[in-house]
């Protein structure tokens, strides 16, 4: 069954890549991944969401950017036109916030999901991170266009890539440093909750708050 699959077997998939994992919280069916690369600190959720019979992975990229008044329609623009490029994931934002996260969803077959899945479904994030970390900040603080801006990012993204465009898991992974527990309490100071993060998790797994 479907449910067999459990956030322990993502965790043991998120090994076979070579990451380190932040924090496994078997109550929520969340993975915590913390990263510390070239774009600075950032977060990814892994969650696993059971309804009856019928699962899902949501993979989720929390805190990106946040978007306020400033160039607002630029920004929305730029992200449209990116869900428009990417096969899997979609930009959202937060209207209460301006909070804008990275997200993808996908449905558990009976038998969870093949390693080889997982890994396309978890490196087509990492690349969108690492193709668009700036597009936000050259729209709202380099005054560029949405056109500009996505252009700027993917010429600088494939201008560093290997020969191929389609970059796997492992041309991404050599960008991403592991994480030190040094860098992790760095991370816990600084103004993002992971506790509101995963509370945020849980509403869009659909789970009603106590």
């Amino acid at each position: 069954m479907t449910n067999s699959f459990s956030i322990l077997h993502v965790a043991e998939y998120l090994k076979r890549l070579g990451l380190k994992i932040s924090q496994v919280d078997r109550s929520q069916n969340t993975i915590e991944l913390a990263f510390h690369d070239e774009h600075g600190r950032w977060q990814m959720i892994v969650g696993i969401h059971h309804s009856g019979n019928a699962s899902k992975l949501m993979l989720i990229v929390p805190q990106i950017d946040i978007i306020t008044e400033q160039n607002r329609l630029e920004c929305l623009e730029a992200l449209l036109a990116v869900n428009y490029r990417i096969a899997l994931g979609k930009f959202g934002i937060d209207l209460t916030d301006g909070e804008v996260r990275l997200e993808e969803s996908i449905p558990l077959a009976d038998k969870g999901i093949p390693f080889e899945q997982f890994r396309l479904a978890f490196s087509a994030l990492m690349q969108t991170v690492s193709i668009y970390h700036n597009l936000l900040p050259r729209i709202i603080y380099g005054n560029q266009s949405a056109q500009e801006a996505l252009q700027d990012c993917e010429n600088e993204f494939f201008a560093q890539a290997p020969g191929d465009i389609d970059v796997t898991m492992p041309a991404i992974q050599t960008q991403v440093t592991e994480t030190t527990d040094d860098d992790l309490q760095q991370f816990d100071e600084s103004d993002l909750d992971v506790n509101e993060i995963l509370e945020e998790v849980e509403r869009l797994l659909g789970r009603p708050q106590e």
